[in-house]
């Protein structure tokens, strides 16, 4: 008993559980995987982007804080740790586990820390639940006022995406060399993993000579969770909310593939004077990558308000 504990035992840093939908009571058993860690008194849940990306890449944005903060994150249906059918992905869903997450944790009010597509579902829960949620901090979000899914993903955010991906700096990375010299046709996996994970990088950090430090993507992301893009209504706006009922922070990268300089999300915001705005220089959608000393201080900042 005493080597089955030291050596099957959960770590010493985090506990991790599996949280019980009502879809988990019917033949498609939706848990929810959960994992807990830090110290601090106040509970930050957070919430990964996607739909169908996995929690553990957000561990590095929040390092550095565990001894102030008591975080909570976990798996989206759907996502990695989580996995369910199609016809149970649904974004209302969706909101519906993270309200269920948050009642069975009994902490009252929480701050939310979400990044990508996970910002949307914070936005829609602070809609329906605005007593529950005392700080708000939005990093890499998605616009807080849309009228169409096209609006958001618009043409200028391809032609953002593109311009990261051509960018001289990635076309002088000699793994991006070894792929024009065998013309894509790799005989290593490990290189052809290596290229594959600096062109996930190329598109969501700026100083892509770190690109190594790129987590998830690939085989930690789970594609039929996309599926729930289709179930949201793309016609929203979440400023009152966000301005009105929590301390509300964006975080963004000058360039983040989704608005460089963040001119539209400032746009948005003009009017809403309890909204903070952020703006990182030299970083891109994953600023804790590019900047994670500025990044670490902004998110302390937004979660202390």
């Amino acid at each position: 008993m005493c080597f089955f504990n030291q050596s099957f035992g959960q770590s010493k840093d985090y506990s991790e559980w599996y949280l019980r939908t009502p879809d988990s009571l019917d033949v498609y058993n939706q848990d929810i995987y959960v994992r807990e860690m830090g110290t601090g008194k106040d509970t930050v849940v957070v919430i990964h982007g996607g739909f169908g990306a996995n929690h553990e890449y957000m561990l590095d944005a929040i390092q550095g804080l565990e001894d102030r903060y008591h975080f909570v994150l976990y798996d989206q249906r759907g996502s990695l740790l989580s996995p369910g059918p199609k016809e149970k992905l649904t974004f209302q869903k969706n909101v519906a586990d993270l309200d269920l997450l948050i009642r069975q944790l009994g902490t009252g009010k929480v701050k939310i820390m979400a990044h990508s597509m996970g910002t949307l579902v914070a936005m829609e829960y602070l809609s329906q639940h605005p007593e529950k949620v005392s700080n708000l901090v939005l990093v890499g979000a998605i616009p807080a006022k849309s009228d169409s899914m096209i609006g958001v993903f618009s043409k200028r955010t391809e032609d953002q995406l593109k311009f990261l991906a051509s960018r001289p700096e990635v076309k002088a990375l000699p793994i991006y060399k070894r792929y024009k010299e065998l013309k894509g046709n790799f005989t290593s996996d490990r290189e052809r993993s290596d290229f594959n994970r600096m062109s996930y990088a190329a598109s969501n950090i700026y100083k892509i000579d770190r690109y190594k430090l790129m987590k998830g993507g690939f085989h930690y992301y789970k594609e039929d969770a996309s599926v729930m893009s289709e179930t949201v209504n793309w016609k929203y706006d979440y400023r009152k909310f966000l301005n009105d009922n929590a301390k509300t922070t964006f975080i963004f990268g000058d360039h983040d593939f989704l608005d460089f300089n963040g001119e539209v999300h400032q746009e948005l915001m003009k009017n809403y004077k309890n909204i903070k705005f952020r703006l990182i220089k030299s970083a891109g959608h994953n600023i804790w990558i590019d900047q994670p000393e500025i990044f670490r201080k902004e998110l302390e900042n937004a979660l202390k308000r």
